[in-house]
């Protein structure tokens, strides 16, 4: 065994075990506290370890040769400088402002930055990264200054901890080591303290209204521009591949400032969400008017996206906001008629749909061969049927499974399936607690609702919300990679637990209007 194989190994173990405490109640006779603390260090010493095994040996003596040189190692202490004193300000005033954190996540969440990590490339989250780390500094601060008190435990923590342990920990035995640690070290770890930071930090502020106002704001200017790319074919920024596959395909699909078209539709589809959210608790004709206007550009840029997952995704969360505003008679009586009429349309109007509804093989044509990747996954795990094949490690044993010259033309990454995913990688005790940690979220966010008001319609919301992103992760994945599950979970916990965050745009005075309980 080299001695990256045993950084990593050593860091995925410290990784597991740290999430373990991090979020678990302490054993008899410590501190929540003290357990908290610990689980945090341990798991910031696998994140270390096994970001360390991720970078070449040659690049690390090439950064001891660059530091060798004092020009280059007084810039390098200068930059450090410089961020130290950035971080400093940016500390002072969020302490100052707490909602300012809150306003700085909805801002970086959708926004990745490309990366070369060693021999590697990446759209990493790096906006993001900075902000958790903002965020779990000033928790440290303010827990010293006795400003802050514990954070409350949340009904998912149990479940939780088990599904993250265990996936951390089979990256001991996963097919592709260097594609688990990657997982690890920029999804599974810093979303776990992202997800602790949200409900620790809940109390602070006006922590909804931030996120939601933001994320709407934020979405429209972001729709905008994808219908422009639309309407004048300009250049696709970030995906070489996409702006070929435009050249050749009958779609000309955007993706505004994002990587992939299906990542733009599924953050529109929760701005879309958003945007109805507030504008149901408001009666103010200003602010019902420019939530139309929102909703048409992100709708217009929604659908030049192509997204089909996203649309999908949209329709159950708004079928989900309707069950609780209009009651479950009138909401499947209405959605069924339009589910009729629109397949009858479909069905009349177009013979690819025809023969789409007819023929699995012109289906996995048209799902652009999601069936035989979902086929795929099954076979890893018939191969690995307890534990799987480990994190990350899909893409390497599924291209074991093709003829070789399938192998030579395609490079699968993911399954397109997050439910697949888990099966094949973490085996039935994955999926065992991947699905009850589905089921205890639910629950937990749906019984917290009952309390009516608008803390009950956010929360029914965000749940609304979550199960747009599983829609969509059905067919896509990313479901645990991708940010907004962690923040829309916590958030939903959060007010669970404090039933006091205010939500969307400003109440009027005789109050605003309340759905009915379901």
């Amino acid at each position: 065994m080299s001695s990256t194989e045993i950084v990593r190994d050593l860091g995925a173990i410290a990784a597991a075990l740290g999430v373990l405490a991090y979020l678990l109640p302490p054993p008899p006779g410590v501190s929540q506290a003290l357990s908290r603390t610990a689980g945090l260090g341990l798991m910031g010493l696998g994140w270390v370890l096994l970001l360390g095994s991720l970078v070449p040996g040659d690049d690390w003596s090439a950064f001891a040769d660059d530091l060798a040189s004092p020009a280059r190692l007084a810039a390098a202490v200068a930059g450090v400088a410089i961020v130290a004193g950035i971080a400093w300000l940016a500390l002072r005033a969020v302490r100052r402002h707490p909602v300012a954190w809150f306003v700085l996540l909805a801002l970086a969440l959708p926004f990745r930055v490309p990366v070369s990590l060693g021999s590697q490339d990446a759209n990493l989250l790096v906006p993001l990264y900075l902000v958790i780390g903002l965020g779990l500094l000033f928790w440290a601060t303010e827990r010293l200054a006795g400003r802050l008190g514990e954070a409350p435990a949340t009904p998912i923590d149990l479940p939780l901890a088990l599904f993250v342990a265990f996936i951390l920990a089979s990256s001991l035995w996963s097919a592709d080591p260097s594609e688990a640690a990657v997982k690890a070290v920029f999804f599974y770890l810093p979303f776990v303290v992202l997800f602790r930071l949200v409900v620790a930090l809940w109390p602070t502020a006006g922590a909804l209204r931030a996120l939601g106002v933001t994320t709407v704001a934020l979405a429209v200017p972001m729709a905008a521009f994808a219908v422009f790319q639309y309407a004048t074919r300009s250049s696709i920024y970030w995906n070489d591949t996409l702006q070929q596959a435009n050249v050749y395909s009958r779609f000309f699909r955007v993706n505004s400032f994002f990587f992939d078209p299906n990542i733009l539709g599924r953050y529109l589809m929760l701005a879309l969400l958003a945007a109805v959210a507030i504008a149901w608790l408001s009666n103010d004709p200003r602010v019902l008017g420019a939530l139309g206007a929102a909703a048409v550009i992100m709708t217009a840029g929604l659908w030049v996206t192509f997204s089909r997952s996203s649309a999908l995704g949209l329709g159950l969360g708004l079928a989900l906001l309707a069950w609780r505003a209009f009651g479950a008679r009138r909401t499947l009586a209405v959605g069924g008629v339009l589910l009729a009429l629109f397949a009858v349309g479909a069905f009349a109007a177009s013979d690819n749909v025809r023969r789409a509804a007819t023929s699995t093989e012109r289906l996995d044509q048209v799902s652009e061969g999601r069936f035989g990747l979902v086929e795929g996954g099954l076979e890893i795990w018939r191969d690995d049927p307890i534990a799987g094949a480990g994190l990350g490690a899909f893409g390497d044993r599924f291209e074991e499974t093709l003829p070789e010259a399938e192998r030579r033309r395609i490079r699968v990454v993911v399954s397109h399936n997050t439910p697949v995913t888990v099966l094949s990688e973490s085996g039935i005790v994955g999926f065992a607690l991947f699905l009850v940690l589905g089921v205890a979220t639910a629950l937990a966010i749906a019984r917290g609702s009952r309390v009516g008001g608008p803390d009950g319609w956010a929360q029914w919301t965000l749940l609304a919300m979550l199960a747009a992103i599983a829609v969509h992760s059905v067919l896509y994945a990313a479901f645990f990679e991708d940010p907004f599950t962690w923040v829309v979970a916590g958030a939903a916990l959060a007010i669970g637990a404090a039933h006091r965050a205010p939500v969307g745009a400003a109440e009027p005075e005789d109050g605003p209007r309340t759905a009915p309980a379901t």
